[in-house]
């Protein structure tokens, strides 16, 4: 979320409403799974579903000059196609996790790691390979862990994307 709001005193506001828009997209075209107290919650795209521009405008990105203004729009769409070449590296279809997430008084519980798994699990069944993005060491280590391997890394805006991917199994 730092590419899309530097602003560390603005973040907590367009952090929640860009999340929001992104489990909006899973409860319509993905997966959305979480914990009973929804404490931790990841979004996955399964393989038949495409995430078009016209989807993201359909859960509200249209509004997305209007939140961080129009450096953070060409902040996030420069990210996108930053780290495009990498989930070209996929080669057909796979699952995608959009994003997951644990509440900061629950990390380390391992309520992340079972939602992981969960995707995982589907992808396996299916014999399909995963995909995502990240933009921090701790979570290279945490995927690397889970079977995810570096498929390409690149600079964009003073942060490191990196793609990842975990073979079919």
């Amino acid at each position: 979320m730092q590419i899309v709001q530097p602003d560390e005193t603005k973040r907590a506001d367009v952090s929640a409403w860009f999340l929001g828009g992104v489990v909006d997209v899973g409860l319509r075209w993905g997966e959305v799974w979480g914990n009973e107290d929804a404490s931790a919650v990841a979004m996955w795209l399964p393989p038949d579903a495409e995430l078009g521009m016209s989807k993201m405008l359909r859960v509200g990105l249209w509004r997305l000059p209007l939140k961080v203004g129009l450096r953070g729009t060409v902040r996030v769409m420069g990210a996108l196609s930053a780290s495009e070449p990498f989930h070209k590296l996929v080669g057909g279809p796979h699952w995608y996790l959009m994003t997951v997430g644990t509440r900061r008084d629950r990390q380390g519980q391992g309520l992340g790691s079972a939602l992981v798994e969960v995707g995982t699990s589907q992808a396996d069944a299916a014999h399909l390979p995963c995909y995502l993005e990240t933009g921090t060491d701790s979570n290279i280590a945490f995927y690397t862990k889970r079977g995810f391997e570096v498929a390409g890394q690149t600079e964009y805006g003073g942060h490191t994307i990196t793609g990842m991917i975990r073979p079919a199994r």
